[in-house]
């Protein structure tokens, strides 16, 4: 009997080049959707691993299946769309910002016979290919109107992709660029699985869906920590699986793997520390303490056979249904990254050390393996304060908030309190205004190392050191603004940063005087997004604070206003203005002369006139940006020149220079 069997290769850039490999997306497959945040995420994650001098960076698995063309072999990708074309948009736009790279030729496929093409083919989609033929200059190829790219759903995200590459790669020095273009090409790896092409696919990816549940990285930490556990460990098998599912607020988890808890005598605080007499009834929970420990072949064979118990399979937690509005939360992190800060915040509450490797969830074993190797009353101390960390995470950490009465989710914060349904009493969650804790939140988990969020570990060390109750909402900022100032002054590294100030201990940092003679250079897109996030913040607040003075159109926009992902930073006045109208470049890339838009957002302003733009900017319904705002009140009807842009930036960092020195 002729079995048809899978082929697994090892891939980099480097192998595609030289191997002559090209790839095909079927018709079958939806448009390129990863948005500017997916993308940014990949590539300041490769460039940290660059930094750090990490051998390799992976990124998952490919499938493909075999083709044979009139122009050689192709693969076709079956799943791996995403993250392929987003390799070769970074290929291009290395090779676009003039950047000295083996990446330059990559994205173009040369045939023995034939004229090039691009080394990415999509079925059917010509316009597709006549952007990236046309971007590589290639004859026969012609790149289509910004016009096109923005109305066509297949083009869209392709053309955002670039803008905001093309932005972050520009802001290298010439040394860093290069030195980062050689990475991808040589150090990116991820696994092509290459199915025979008569498989059938309808089968293939029902057997996918339906073979069981994978077992993770943090499946495989429980199970090597769980094997010290000797008493109890049904009790803290409860505690382990409370905290692990996120998708849910901590007190409905508690609620589930602790039925018998007395709720009409429990407050939201009292969640705060785990109290086995209060909780814990263990003639009632329903698994023995020989339930958890497994091996980890003990554990792939059930889980492959799906007979695993429940406590280790990640299946999603049911909730409650109230006769009151429900809010309902999606975390910022995942559970990996949260087993890592409660980790990092159980060290610094233990005077221990911080870890060694760099903060990301892809290295979750190497990161806990002192705690691997340690006994039984650390590894109990440590879900002890998982616990902790699990509540003070869901009380004071943002999340993206659904409503009831809401399409959109936002990041927000939510308050707790008793209520009553069908004679039972539950701790209800609704969502709380916007809020400055909310925004500032916002400005760490949009900018920064955004794979790491580091300011999550001091934060909540800080919360449980200073016993911050409930209540104490302006105690709990202050804190936050505190760690959020040294973090963006700091001399050191923002890992180090963060943990000396989990610590209570003040990182080395820059003087306000210091800092300020970064915006005195004409940087342009190369300032760092997070000024732009900050003054948001600062600016918000302000305006908050004379709220009663606005308008009632203003203040309908303002009380709409967020801090979102925003990742383009746009010249007020144009680069290239409709007009001819024309600035020295040490003004146009001033930091009085740019604002910080999504890519949308920026596109709609293009490069039309600054008065043009003003009109644009008071017809919407809400706020791009309060640093806009800032600039059209001060520009009203008078010209958009170097004496404004130059009073504008001083006003911003004497904004700037006010908060810095309130905190130090």
């Amino acid at each position: 009997m002729n079995m048809l069997t899978v082929q697994t290769e090892l891939l980099t850039l480097n192998k595609i080049f030289e191997g002559g490999y090209q790839f095909s997306i079927p018709s079958y497959q939806r448009p390129y959707v990863w948005s500017d945040d997916d993308i940014l995420l990949l590539f300041n994650d490769v460039k940290t691993a660059c930094e750090n001098g990490e051998e390799h960076y992976f990124i998952g698995t490919v499938l493909s299946s075999k083709l044979q063309s009139n122009t050689g072999l192709v693969y076709e990708l079956i799943d791996g769309q995403q993250r392929t074309t987003t390799l070769m948009l970074i290929a291009i736009a290395f090779k676009a910002a003039d950047v000295k790279s083996d990446l330059n030729e990559l994205a173009v496929y040369m045939p023995e016979t034939g004229k090039a093409m691009p080394r990415l083919q999509f079925a059917i989609r010509d316009q597709v290919q006549q952007l990236l033929g046309g971007l590589e200059g290639l004859k026969g190829y012609e790149t289509p109107s910004q016009e096109v790219i923005d109305s066509n759903e297949y083009l869209k995200q392709i053309g955002i992709a670039l803008k905001v590459l093309s932005e972050h790669i520009e802001a290298l020095d010439k040394n860093e660029a290069e030195k980062l273009g050689q990475y991808f090409y040589s150090s990116v790896q991820w696994v092509n699985n290459i199915v025979p092409a008569k498989m059938d696919l309808n089968r293939l990816f029902a057997t996918m869906n339906t073979a069981g549940v994978q077992l993770e990285q943090a499946d495989i930490l429980k199970a090597k920590l769980f094997k010290y556990i000797k008493t109890d460990k049904a009790q803290y098998d409860a505690m382990w699986v409370a905290c692990e599912h996120l998708e849910n607020y901590f007190e409905r988890n508690v609620r589930k793997v602790f039925p018998d808890i007395d709720w009409n005598n429990i407050e939201p605080n009292d969640l705060a520390v785990f109290k086995a007499k209060t909780f814990y009834h263990p003639e009632s929970q329903q698994q023995s303490d020989d339930e958890s420990g497994y091996s980890i072949d003990e554990l792939s064979q059930m889980l492959g056979s799906g007979k695993a118990p429940d406590s280790v399979k990640q299946k999603a937690f049911e909730t409650y249904d109230l006769d009151v509005e429900t809010t309902y939360c999606r975390s910022i992190i995942k559970f990996p990254l949260f087993l890592i800060h409660a980790y990092r915040v159980f060290l610094a509450l233990n005077n221990e050390s911080d870890i060694e490797p760099r903060l990301h969830s892809d290295r979750l074993l190497e990161i806990f393996n002192p705690l691997i190797e340690s006994d039984e009353e650390t590894v109990k101390a440590f879900i002890e304060m998982l616990w902790q960390v699990r509540y003070q995470f869901d009380a004071w950490v943002v999340k993206w908030v659904e409503r009831d009465d809401s399409p959109e989710a936002h990041l927000g914060l939510t308050s707790q309190s008793p209520s009553q349904s069908k004679g039972k009493q539950y701790i209800n969650r609704s969502s709380k205004e916007t809020n400055a804790l909310a925004l500032l939140q916002s400005v760490r988990n949009f900018t920064g190392e955004r794979s790491a969020q580091y300011w999550i570990t001091p934060f909540i060390a800080k919360l449980i050191k200073k016993e911050i109750s409930l209540k104490q909402g302006n105690k709990a900022l202050k804190q936050l603004e505190i760690i959020d100032n040294l973090m963006s002054l700091a001399t050191c590294s923002q890992k180090k940063a963060s943990f000396k100030q989990a610590n209570l201990i003040k990182p080395k940092r820059l003087k306000w005087e210091e800092q300020k003679e970064y915006f005195t250079e004409a940087k342009g897109t190369g300032f760092e997004h997070y000024w732009f996030q900050k003054l948001e913040y600062l600016l918000w607040k302000k305006i908050d604070s004379a709220r009663s003075k606005l308008e009632t159109g203003e203040l309908n926009k303002f009380t709409k206003f967020r801090i979102t992902s925003k990742n383009s930073v746009e010249h007020v006045h144009p680069q290239n203005d409709e007009y001819k109208s024309k600035l020295a470049d040490e003004i146009l890339n001033a930091f009085g002369n740019l604002v910080l838009l999504s890519p949308g957002e920026n596109s709609s302003y293009s490069n039309q006139d600054v008065d043009k733009k003003q009109i644009d900017f008071e017809r919407k319904q809400h706020f791009d940006s309060l640093k806009l705002r800032e600039m059209f009140i001060q520009k009203s009807n008078n010209s958009w020149d170097q004496e404004e842009i130059e009073t504008h930036q001083n006003r911003m960092l004497d904004v700037l220079e006010t908060h810095y020195g309130d905190k130090e």
